[in-house]
């Protein structure tokens, strides 16, 4: 596609100047991006559906989501803003290994393989970080908007609306500025059955990406449009979900009314 191509060159030049792995390796983290929407379960939660309760609230565990899934129907929108971290190596990492993550709000995604969101990914490797905005609808591939430039510090919102059965938009304003995107006559449609605020641990290659310490992601403003009405993913309809791998928990998540905190452990 000649607009993913003009985005990538518009990358890699951006990047010149950056004389590490990272310099090349920012279009492959967004190839790794693109490549796990071609996978529909690389996208979408990965975990169980184990519920325990957390501080009166439902939780469950998944390898790669960690955060809060509104789950009900009718879902219409999702937003929320947060800050974007500074990513660091996790204790024990090494500084030639590239580590990453991304911050997202979407629709749909926890109980079904479809899904439209729109968020933040970055990575570090030494002392070169990646930040880039993106969209995405599944099965196609993530796309990086045009004409924004995030970092650690940007303050971004993000809003995902699903305008019909196969049809939504997505929105992501950063710095007095905002990009959209629109989608039409999509082949998988929305159901509309949850509304998500994530940190991501994504895949690559058909294996999940080192993760990197980001620190504290939190999700301020964050509702969802559900059957005409607002609600936040702190009431009744909200369930945390912990990112494990290998039995640890590398995240934990606090949920009050229409904030949502996502720490790294």
């Amino acid at each position: 596609m000649k607009f993913l191509t003009a985005v990538a060159n518009a990358l890699l030049v951006a990047n010149v100047a950056l004389a590490t792995p990272l310099s090349a390796g920012k279009q492959e983290a967004i190839r790794a991006l693109r490549a796990r929407s071609s996978a529909r379960q690389s996208n979408r939660y990965q975990g169980n559906y184990d519920t325990q309760i957390i501080n009166g609230t439902a939780a469950v565990t998944s390898s790669n989501w960690g955060g809060v899934a509104l789950v009900t129907s009718g879902v219409t929108e999702v937003t929320g803003t947060f800050t974007v971290p500074k990513p660091t190596k996790p204790s024990g990492g090494s500084s030639s290994t590239q580590y990453c993550g991304a911050a997202w709000v979407g629709i749909d995604g926890y109980s079904d393989s479809d899904l439209i969101q729109t968020g933040v990914l970055w990575c570090v490797q030494g002392t070169t970080y990646l930040y880039e905005a993106w969209y995405e609808y599944l099965p196609a591939s993530l796309v990086a908007y045009s004409g924004i430039t995030v970092t650690s510090g940007s303050v971004v919102t993000v809003t995902a609306v699903k305008t019909g059965t196969n049809s939504g938009t997505t929105s992501l304003t950063s710095g007095g500025k905002t990009v959209t995107h629109t989608f039409t006559g999509q082949s998988s449609p929305l159901p509309g059955t949850s509304a998500e605020w994530i940190v991501e641990d994504f895949e690559s290659n058909g294996a999940l990406v080192p993760f990197a310490n980001f620190g504290t992601v939190t999700f301020t403003g964050a509702s969802a449009l559900v059957n005409g009405v607002t609600e936040t993913p702190g009431g009744n309809s909200g369930t945390i979900i912990i990112l494990e791998q290998s039995n640890t928990a590398l995240t934990s998540t606090t949920v009050s009314g229409s904030t949502v905190t996502v720490v790294y452990e």
